[in-house]
């Protein structure tokens, strides 16, 4: 059994000064950003994916110009803003950024909660430097493929120790009490709602914890959820509760503030 009080609250990332990057630097492999418009046009939690891709190898430079792409296929697009507008940003390996917008549902969006089996993978993941996101998604997509098969909504991808390496499409989180868990990254992807749940846990009475976590630890756990920058975040059928709660409603004002911004 996972020994949480061992490893004491998540305390941020320590405070260092981050290596100078070429401006015009370029990633290794390429990346992809999932972002939520607002109706005002915006991405509200740009900073958070800005951040990633600086992260991952993206230059000042390529960064600018990924928001330059990403903020004229917004303003491109001719569809309804009404419902959930969700823009795809890849970077490829030369730092030449393209955006698809499109409407639809997140898989988080499913009624009664996420339902959520264990899928098994022999290796972790090659994740691209900082645990950015990485545009081939062949990892994730076969063990959401499984899952789907066997009839649930999102794969919990583990080791074959039991030990959870992530969310087949979103990060997963549970609480024990006042402490927020979730899977260090990497082996997990370093995912922008995961990052923004971590800063704001300290606002809504929580300790943050980064440290391993097994599927046996989510059974004793008070509540299970599952976070992504574009469809938010849902609790695991059955398994929600306040903090659920709490941090949807928190997300949902930062998505409302940038629907107000003009």
């Amino acid at each position: 059994m996972y020994a949480w009080s061992a490893f004491g609250p998540y305390m941020g990332a320590p405070i260092r000064q981050e290596p100078q990057l070429d401006p015009a630097a370029t990633p290794k492999v390429a990346l992809k950003e999932t972002c939520r418009v607002s109706t005002a046009r915006q991405i509200p939690l740009w900073r958070y994916h800005a951040a990633r891709l600086r992260a991952g190898g993206c230059g000042a430079d390529v960064i600018s110009k990924a928001h330059e792409v990403a903020r004229a296929a917004i303003a491109a697009y001719d569809g309804s803003l009404t419902s959930r507008v969700r823009l795809t940003l890849v970077i490829d390996a030369d730092g030449v950024p393209t955006a698809d917008v499109d409407r639809r549902l997140s898989s988080l969006d499913v009624m009664d909660g996420i339902v959520a089996v264990p899928v098994i993978a022999e290796t972790d993941p090659a994740l691209p430097s900082g645990a950015a996101k990485p545009a081939d998604r062949s990892f994730w997509d076969a063990a959401h493929r499984e899952a789907r098969d066997q009839g649930a909504d999102q794969a919990i991808i583990t080791r074959p120790n039991g030990f959870i390496i992530d969310g087949s499409t979103a990060s997963i989180f549970c609480r024990l009490g006042t402490v927020i868990a979730t899977p260090p990254s990497p082996a997990a992807i370093a995912g922008v709602a995961r990052r923004w749940i971590l800063d704001n846990c300290s606002m809504l009475g929580y300790s943050a914890l980064a440290a391993p976590i097994s599927v046996d630890d989510l059974g004793v756990a008070d509540e299970v959820f599952f976070a992504n920058a574009f469809g938010g975040i849902r609790e695991m059928q059955g398994r929600g509760g306040e903090a659920c709660i709490a941090f949807s409603e928190a997300m949902r004002d930062v998505w409302e503030r940038g629907a107000r911004r003009r």
